[in-house]
């Protein structure tokens, strides 16, 4: 039987009442919260830069392939519509889906009030499965159907500044060499909660505006790409690593590392398109402030863990120094019966790995179990004029709450070699007269 095991069972699960029983329960408490706190602190985040993204990504498309031009307007040039990894997908193989669009500015209008809007125009290919968990009211457009091409899709927030309601009509006024005027019907009504896109488009029938810019059934605004979801965005583990051992890396290994998927993808594929008359923008060329933010959501959650961990250091550091220094006339017997530094050293990281172990089994079943209860009833709200989102997402992931146990358990054991030799400072002759 291992001497040091044996030892710690009896002097750790013993019922004797000490000072040091109560710092123990303290350093428990504090392993148990720092945890917990990891683990909502994750998850909250993970859960977040998810649904934000996904919000994005139901409105606009990974890449934006669109005629190259030098200014921002709406008026936009038109491209042909049977382009070459249009009509055979295989050429971008990491494509989920492409569809055509295009867009257009003006002016929406009621009997009492107006507003600038953008149509974005919808064909046939649409995809609207990621888009329909946000459609509040009313029906999806039908592009390609009889009286599609009167039919409007507009934001919630458009709807409240013109109090619309679904069925009702409205003019949209389009400015040009000549003004022009088209009648639509509110066929349903969106709401993200992205007030940037909220506040800006509506959504019709991508003939509306082939006709309005006098352009043929083949020519289009430009192409949505939607890539397959795996490794499309720069890995946490990466920024983590980065950040904590940025200083010993090469600036070629950091440049290297700091290369987002997304952005490596971009440029695969406009070199594959090869053509100089296309342009090919990702997501966070397109909107990125959204994503810096999301980013810095990262480094504020990497600050949090740091933090936690060392609360939890700290408090088993002191709690390991009340142990040793309660039991230093147990040293100095050991000591005298020819137990060595190490062996007696090994029995109080021991007992310390037996507190965290305590702790963190209490902090994974209160950080995993608030987690669980906010995913299902979402108690903690947020206003969603500022987080784009009405309550705190959440998502599990269960490889990271590995991590956390685990990078806790190492860190604090590292940190406790240190405070742990005040042992070999102990002398038997003195330790055994100690009380």
């Amino acid at each position: 039987m291992n001497l040091e095991l044996f030892i710690v069972r009896k002097i750790a699960f013993s019922s004797r009442k000490s000072f040091s029983a109560f710092i123990i329960r303290i350093a428990v408490l504090a392993v148990g919260l720092s945890l917990a706190t990891m683990i909502i602190t994750t998850s909250m985040v993970n859960g977040f830069q998810k649904e934000i993204r996904h919000k994005v990504l139901s409105f606009w498309s990974h890449l934006a392939i669109t005629p190259f031009s030098l200014s921002n307007s709406l008026q936009e040039q038109g491209i042909y519509r049977n382009q070459d990894f249009y009509t055979n997908p295989k050429l971008i193989p990491e494509a989920r889906h492409i569809q055509v669009t295009a867009m257009k500015g003006g002016l929406l209008k009621t009997n009492d009030d107006f507003e600038g809007i953008i149509l974005k125009g919808t064909g046939e290919d649409y995809d609207w499965n990621n888009f329909l968990p946000y459609l509040k009211q009313g029906d999806i457009i039908h592009p390609g159907t009889e009286n599609s091409q009167r039919d409007i899709l507009i934001s919630k927030a458009t709807a409240k500044r013109l109090l619309l309601k679904t069925g009702d009509k409205v003019v949209v006024t389009f400015m040009g060499k000549t003004i022009r005027t088209r009648p639509f019907k509110v066929k349903g009504i969106y709401e993200t909660g992205l007030e940037e896109f909220d506040a800006k488009y509506a959504m019709v029938d991508i003939g509306v505006i082939q006709e309005l810019n006098n352009w043929g059934k083949d020519t289009v605004g430009g192409f949505e790409v939607f890539l397959k979801e795996e490794n499309l965005f720069k890995s946490r583990w990466r920024s983590y690593f980065i950040t904590v051992f940025g200083g010993l890396l090469s600036k070629e290994t950091i440049a290297e590392l700091q290369q987002d998927p997304l952005e490596v993808i971009g440029e695969e594929v406009y070199s594959r398109i090869n053509n100089p008359q296309l342009d090919v923008q990702t997501i966070k060329s397109i909107s990125p402030g959204i994503f810096d933010w999301l980013d810095l959501q990262t480094m504020n959650e990497l600050i949090i863990l740091s933090l936690m961990i060392v609360v939890a250091a700290i408090n088993m550091i002191t709690a390991l120094l009340i142990l040793i220094l309660e039991r230093t006339n147990m040293i100095g017997i050991m000591k005298a019966l020819g137990a060595n530094n190490v062996s007696i050293r090994r029995i109080f990281l021991y007992y310390s790995t037996v507190i965290i172990g305590i702790g963190l089994l209490a902090g994974n079943i209160f950080g995993i179990g608030l987690c669980l209860i906010q995913s299902k009833f979402h108690l903690i709200t947020l206003p969603q004029e500022s987080y784009y989102l009405s309550y705190a997402p959440v998502d599990i992931n269960w490889s990271w709450i590995m991590v956390l146990n685990a990078g806790t358990i190492i860190a604090t054991l590292l940190l406790l070699i240190i405070p742990s030799m005040l042992v070999s400072r102990i002398l038997p002759v003195k330790a055994i007269r100690f009380e």
